[in-house]
């Protein structure tokens, strides 16, 4: 079927089939193939003749991109392997092919990220994504592809594969009728360098701008850039880009009146299209050659040329070329006077756009909506030419619309209140961030000041009265000793307590591991003192919390004034410690010694009454009772 519609296509364009020869570069490419010296020259020559796929019948770009893949499967060249499913990709987007080419670039993409790196081809495997996406009406994703390639090869310094990127994207908004965004993504693509023999190699970036132009009205801008494309794509003999610039040139000619000499380039296009085979052009040209019928008193072609290229594009599934199609038939049927066909491909061409606008990226929708409701009002007015007395129906539809557009519009005041409200919230609530902060910032300076205080003067006087009661014992033997020892320990506790107090305050917060390691140090230097009392230490703990500087000072006094308690009054042979921290914070210091009576804690002095005044104020809960056999158990739960 599709071999007769083609068939019958060039028949009503009554072409000579004269041969077209291949290009240059292509042949000298095969050339080289056929003179490769081992497998790798032959790989590395096939690979260079795929990279014309733009100029090559997909078939025969399958052929050689099949043979580079075998060859790289026996050689183990998995780069090369995957260079070759890249073109077997594009083979399958030219034959139409577009779930089996996504497929095998997704492929190509796995095995990029996974084994080998190669940043440029990972963004032509994008790029060759985009342009299926572009030819299944998916144009959010396209722009997406687009904006990954321009983001690699940005990075990695390739101008060309940067110009792509921005065309690619320029195209998407194209197809979605954003014309002037469509320019402006492709005047970025132009600007991307000033290197002229750059920008000769890529002649489809003028074709496109010449689009853009000619569909804003600038027929002299157009006619410019599309002789530019033309002479670009023939000196580089890209046969993909010379046939759509030669289509755009017709194109441009029939708009500006110049319909008769439009015939030469179309007769070239067609050529040139038996060369490289893709539908998706095919129907494009068919289109195209639709529109000069129309514009040149010929309908009942053009109708008929038209409804052959829609059954193509329906058959291969061009869904992007079927608004084209019915827009040119359209052309016809206005053309011709039959003004009911004319309104029947209006609707259908409306049910086409309802669907583009509702598959693609919401920074397309105002403008797609604004054709859309154009279009509309177009079909309307021929409406009420055949019929009258459908002009009521129409109108209350057109305020039903309104109707909801004015609820549209309150839901998305709405909102900008509502994200105006969160925004405001978000300040407050920053700015309370910033000022505790600064607070905090503030008590730790703070504390750092009153330690550098007490280290400086506190502790140098107390280290000063040790070293002055060390030379008295020294020098006056009638001096008693006893009261001079006891003034060296209480400075040698002055000192303990400042470096434990300079310790907690030097701290932002204490994890209990660093209490434990204090508690054990205070624990050895009391205990050489005591050589009859064995002390065992039992650590667990699990859960290493972060306590205050303030709670950890209370925790460690507590402690350590259970300990002292323990190792002078008790009478004790032995002392455990526990410490435990799993769910909960646990200490306890056990003692085997006289123990702790009811009558005893009632009238317990100033260092149990301190201890208990500690967990208080912290909230934790402290028990003193008697341990089993003998002895005394301090417990405290935190």
């Amino acid at each position: 079927m599709t071999r007769y519609l083609l068939s019958l296509f060039l028949s009503c364009l009554l072409f000579n089939c004269i041969g077209h020869a291949q290009t240059q570069i292509i042949n000298k490419l095969k050339y080289q193939i056929s003179i490769a010296n081992n497998q790798d020259q032959k790989i590395a020559a096939i690979l260079a003749l795929c990279d014309q796929g733009y100029s090559l019948h997909p078939d025969t770009l399958m052929a050689y991109a099949f043979k580079a893949k075998s060859l790289a499967i026996e050689l183990n060249n998995i780069h090369s392997k995957v260079s070759a499913m890249y073109y077997e990709s594009f083979a399958f987007t030219n034959k139409g092919q577009i779930d089996s080419s996504l497929k095998l670039a997704n492929e190509c993409i796995d095995l990029l990220s996974h084994g080998i790196k190669d940043p440029i081809l990972l963004a032509h495997l994008y790029n060759q994504k985009g342009r299926c996406f572009m030819r299944k009406n998916q144009y959010k994703e396209a722009i997406n592809m687009g904006y990954k390639v321009i983001d690699l090869s940005e990075k990695h310094r390739d101008t060309l594969l940067q110009m792509k990127g921005k065309t690619l994207i320029g195209w998407a908004y194209l197809e979605m009728g954003q014309t002037h965004e469509a320019l402006n993504w492709h005047l970025k693509a132009l600007k991307t360098t000033t290197d002229t023999s750059l920008l000769k190699k890529y002649g489809i970036l003028f074709a496109n701008l010449a689009i853009n132009y000619n569909g804003l009205g600038k027929s002299d801008s157009a006619l410019y850039y599309i002789n530019k494309a033309v002479g670009y794509s023939r000196e580089h003999e890209n046969l993909f880009a010379l046939s759509n610039s030669l289509a755009m040139q017709a194109q441009i000619l029939v708009r500006t009146g110049k319909g008769k000499v439009a015939e030469a380039p179309l007769k070239e296009v067609v050529e040139i299209r038996k060369l490289i085979g893709d539908p998706f052009y095919i129907v494009s040209d068919m289109a195209q050659l639709g529109l000069y019928y129309a514009h040149n008193n010929q309908p009942e072609k053009g109708i008929a040329i038209c409804n052959e290229g829609i059954a193509i594009a329906e058959e291969f599934k061009i869904d992007t070329k079927l608004f084209f199609l019915y827009s040119t038939l359209a052309e016809n049927y206005k053309a011709s006077g039959n003004t009911p066909k004319y309104a029947e491909i209006l609707e259908k061409i409306i049910v086409l756009k309802d669907s583009v606008y509702t598959t693609n990226s919401a920074e397309a929708l105002a403008e797609m909506q604004t054709k859309y409701e154009l279009q509309k009002k177009e079909n309307l007015i021929i409406r009420q030419q055949i019929d009258i007395s459908r002009q009521s129906y129409l109108f209350y539809g057109l305020l039903l619309l309104l109707f909801f557009a004015g609820i549209v519009a309150i839901l998305l005041f709405k909102d900008y209140r509502r994200k105006q409200q969160m925004k405001a919230t978000l300040l407050v609530e920053q700015e309370k961030r910033t000022t505790q902060e600064a607070i905090l910032k503030a008590e730790e300076n703070e504390r750092r000041r009153i330690a550098a205080d007490l280290h400086d003067n506190m502790g140098a006087y107390a280290s000063a009265i040790s070293a002055n009661v060390d030379d008295l014992m020294l020098s006056n033997s009638h001096v008693d000793n006893s009261v001079l020892r006891s003034m060296k320990n209480n400075a040698a506790e002055i000192m303990l307590n400042l470096r434990d107090t300079i310790w907690v305050l030097n701290k932002e917060a204490i994890y209990l591991t660093g209490i434990s390691d204090r508690f054990k140090n205070y624990i050895q230097k009391i205990s050489s003192a005591y050589p009859g009392i064995s002390i065992e230490i039992k650590e667990t703990i699990v859960n290493n919390i972060s306590i205050s500087p303030e709670n950890a000072l209370n925790m460690l006094r507590i402690m350590q004034e259970a300990f002292h308690n323990a190792i002078k009054h008790s009478k004790c042979t032995n002392i455990t410690i526990r410490i435990t921290s799993n769910e909960k914070l646990q200490v306890e210091i056990i003692d085997n010694g006289t123990g702790i009576g009811i009558h005893q804690k009632s009238i317990a002095g100033n260092g149990l009454q301190n201890m208990q005044m500690r967990a208080k104020a912290n909230g934790w809960q402290l028990t003193v009772g008697d341990a089993k056999p003998t002895g005394t158990l301090i417990e405290l739960h935190a």
